[in-house]
């Protein structure tokens, strides 16, 4: 999930910058703007996803546990390390269809309602036309 929020972060900075060499254009395009939060809070797949990744946390945890017992600090630390990687490198790896669904869903409400920018409501502080709706029943749709 933090890696759609880099991905919403880096298309509003993009925008910015954008707005700053070209004006005119910039406020001239039709923006939405959609919480990506409530839409991930409603979409099952993201709740089975979360309930699995919390499944193998617990797993990884045990494990850990059993396997610390017998290690010094520093062993202790890259175990830690080295499997709090591989639970992100996993994490990442199943959220990766969600945010593909979620991509795409995003890009054809945008088609249907002829806008050409939207951003994650977070970031939007007057403005734009609500989608957040219109995206949950697309990705639902999916």
């Amino acid at each position: 999930m933090k890696k759609v929020f880099s991905v919403v972060f880096a298309a509003v900075f993009a925008l910015c910058i954008y707005s700053l060499y070209s004006p005119a254009q910039a406020s001239a395009a039709s923006i939405g703007d959609v919480n990506i939060r409530e839409v991930l809070a409603s979409y099952p797949d993201m709740r089975t996803t979360n309930a699995a990744i919390d499944l193998e946390r617990q797993k990884a945890q045990q494990d850990f546990n059993e396997k610390a017992k017998s290690l010094d600090d520093k062993a202790k630390r890259e175990l830690f390390n080295k499997m709090n990687q591989q639970m992100a490198q996993r994490q990442d790896e199943l959220i990766k269809p969600i945010r593909e669904k979620l991509q795409k869903a995003i890009e054809a409400v945008a088609k249907e309602k002829g806008l050409e920018v939207i951003l994650d409501s977070s970031v939007v502080v007057y403005g734009g036309e609500d989608v957040t709706k219109a995206v949950m029943a697309k990705l639902q749709a999916m």
